[in-house]
């Protein structure tokens, strides 16, 4: 079975199939992005995970085949794509390999960042060289005592001169280790309630540490790190957008990277059903193959129902998204339901496959420690179901209301 698969093809083909690139895109991403990952991404998923190993080589090589680009618009070498068409693959990657795709679909967020808001001259010294994979971001939010509550921040900035001086500590930040552009939120220490955003290099003057986090319970193949900046001095002209917007920015880049989640989820959800549905077509059990069984049926169907409800509802947000509408709430809920039932995925793939699934080379199990990141990264699933999609429910019920009781 290939990575990217008939289902993909057509929940796109239900949402683009009239557009004038959709034909382009999809033979890209069953032809040449699906062999990428066939041969390049996948056979190393196992040793990576054991290893807790993120390969660059193989990032800047994926770069390479035009996936990154994919949602950018021209000006910056891209494609313009919508993005569903970016999710679809992400999900494909995840499959392949989640470790390795939580780090393409976090520097993703890094790069719409910048994108997004960016000066014209940030973007262009930026975008052009990330979306092709020559230069790898990370997003810097969380931090030790700042997490799904991010504007609890500490990481404070002040102005000096020529430059936006940083002090302050950032954690669990994904990509960290292999990135040539951060791009940081920071508090400015004489308006407190303002957050800017800054795109941030390597070995400008002041200190600034990256210190690896390792023995990571899942997504063992990207690499993760804290950030140490004791007044590291960044210039003026990389501010990114207005002063004391950040946050505004921030979220806007939460809603993108919670689509992503869901994308990602996915991904890990179809890897736990895909080895699930080959070990049951070998297994003997009671004399009959364990497909074969009502109960091993039943499971199944429900983990491919939930599949496809996570990929509609993903693609579906990512398509509101390129449409530029607003997404916070189809992005909260597609993330929700994606990781959950990735986590549903993961689990029952290894209560099903019985002892086989929970050892490590049944390479069954590391779906199950993959997926429960997906609860938390990008707002935790507790935090977006007592705030987020709430919030967009009482704003829904004001403008709309209900009938009369019927």
């Amino acid at each position: 079975m290939p990575f990217f698969i008939q289902d993909q093809k057509l929940a796109l083909d239900r949402l683009h199939a009239n557009d004038a690139q959709h034909g382009d895109v999809m033979g890209f991403l069953s032809g040449p992005f699906d062999r990428f990952l066939t041969e390049r991404i996948a056979p190393d998923a196992a040793r990576q995970d054991n290893e807790e190993w993120f390969d660059e080589a193989a990032f800047r090589a994926l770069g390479d085949t035009g996936f990154m680009a994919l949602a950018f618009g021209d000006d910056v070498g891209g494609l313009g794509a919508p993005f569903t068409y970016a999710m679809a693959g992400l999900e494909s990657l995840a499959k392949a390999n989640a470790g390795f795709a939580l780090a393409a679909a976090i520097h993703g967020t890094c790069s719409d960042g910048i994108y997004s808001f960016g000066s014209p001259e940030l973007v262009q010294k930026y975008v052009p060289a990330l979306a092709t994979g020559r230069k790898i971001g990370c997003f810097g939010l969380t931090e030790p005592d700042s997490g799904s509550d991010a504007k609890a921040m500490r990481t404070s900035f002040r102005e000096e001169h020529d430059a936006y001086v940083l002090n302050g500590t950032k954690y669990w930040i994904t990509n960290a280790p292999s990135a040539d552009v951060f791009f940081i939120l920071a508090r400015d220490v004489n308006a407190p309630n303002h957050i800017s955003a800054f795109a941030v290099e390597r070995e400008w003057s002041g200190n600034f540490e990256v210190a690896l986090i390792k023995d990571k319970m899942g997504v063992r193949a990207s690499n993760t790190a804290m950030l140490v900046f004791e007044e590291y001095r960044v210039p003026k002209n990389q501010l990114v957008g207005e002063r004391g917007r950040g946050f505004t920015y921030a979220m806007h880049m939460l809603n993108g990277g919670r689509i992503t989640i869901g994308a990602w989820a996915t991904g890990v959800a179809q890897s736990a059903y895909e080895k699930l549905l080959r070990y049951a077509h070998e297994r003997k059990l009671f004399g009959k193959r364990l497909v074969d069984l009502d109960n091993t049926k039943r499971e199944l169907s429900e983990m491919l129902i939930g599949i496809h409800a996570g990929r509609g509802l993903t693609y579906g947000a990512a398509l509101d998204k390129s449409r530029g509408r607003e997404v916070a709430r189809e992005a909260a809920i597609a993330k929700v339901a994606a990781s959950e039932h990735a986590v549903f995925c993961g689990e029952r793939a290894i209560q099903i496959s019985g002892g086989y699934g929970y050892a490590r080379d049944s390479r069954i199990e590391r779906h199950l420690r993959d997926a429960l990141l997906a609860r938390i990264g990008e707002g935790a699933n507790e935090l977006l179901k007592i705030m987020v999609i709430p919030r967009a429910i009482e704003q829904m019920f004001e403008l709309e209301g209900t009938p009369d009781l019927w």
